[in-house]
């Protein structure tokens, strides 16, 4: 079975930030989970999905981590040769990435030696913006936050309820100004409830929607709140998350009731 190359779905989420958190009106596009391979998300489908992001002209692209494939009967794809695609895109605020929990498990050295991924590696080296634990300012019109947490499942294994990661939030959060509006790239969904109202928008991959979701609905996620964060856009107090349904697979080559889809995000 090889995956056709038809257009994935597009889901538009509009924010309104709060009034005192006033933004220029921005678009974003937001792509996680590719899980890239050489069947089900190839070199042709990344650029397929390429062209389709360029051409609705966002301004800001973000990529979401799980780049790493891990999908059965199918082989991996270079780092390098992944991040020449995703080096096509374009944006006026530029294309910026974090990673996830299986771009560390396909590469057990850079937990050992204390290093960064050859993924980070990759996409730094074809001019793509990474952040680990970091954050940048935009200065716009109204000057824009943007940060990435390193994955929350980076050195999981075992229970759910004992996940460990190379995230650090603390460390992060002394970087940024609270007075400032701020977007969050986040891989795992999990750290949203233990985030400040000042964090106003998190963006998160991972869960795949549930990938099997009959009738919308996830039965499995692999995360610590199980299905409570497992798709779509969540409000709790001023902060917001959204959680995308991703683009490939994980483990199995099949989707249930949540097809690949590249998400929109619009700032009012």
């Amino acid at each position: 079975m090889i995956a056709s190359l038809k257009p994935a779905r597009v889901t538009s989420y509009q924010i309104n930030p709060e009034p005192r958190r006033l933004t220029p009106p921005l678009k974003i596009a937001m792509l996680a989970d590719f899980h890239c391979n050489t069947r089900f998300m190839t070199l042709a489908h990344l650029s397929a999905l390429v062209n389709q992001t360029n051409a609705l002209f966002p301004d800001l692209i973000l990529l979401l981590g799980d780049y790493a494939g891990h999908v059965a009967m199918s082989g991996e794809l270079a780092p390098s040769s992944v991040a020449e695609q995703f080096s096509k895109l374009q944006a006026p605020m530029g294309t910026h990435a974090v990673f996830g929990n299986h771009d560390w498990y396909s590469d057990s050295g850079a937990k050992k030696e204390g290093r960064l991924t050859k993924w980070h590696t990759a996409f730094e080296d074809a001019g793509i913006k990474t952040y680990s634990n970091t954050g940048g300012l935009f200065e716009t019109a109204a000057p824009i936050a943007l940060a990435g947490l390193e994955s929350q499942r980076a050195l999981h294994k075992g229970r759910e309820s004992k996940v460990d990661g190379l995230d650090d939030w603390p460390g992060l959060s002394e970087a940024l100004n609270p007075d400032v509006f701020t977007i969050l790239m986040a891989h795992e969904p999990d750290i949203f409830p233990d985030l400040p109202d000042w964090v106003d928008l998190t963006l998160s991959g991972h869960t795949h929607g549930g990938q099997i979701a009959p009738f919308g609905k996830a039965l499995f996620v692999p995360s610590r709140y199980g299905t409570r964060y497992a798709y779509g856009h969540f409000k709790e107090g001023s902060k917001q998350l959204i959680v995308s349904g991703g683009l490939g697979y994980s483990k199995l080559p099949i989707r249930i009731g949540r097809p690949p889809e590249i998400v929109m995000v619009s700032l009012a």
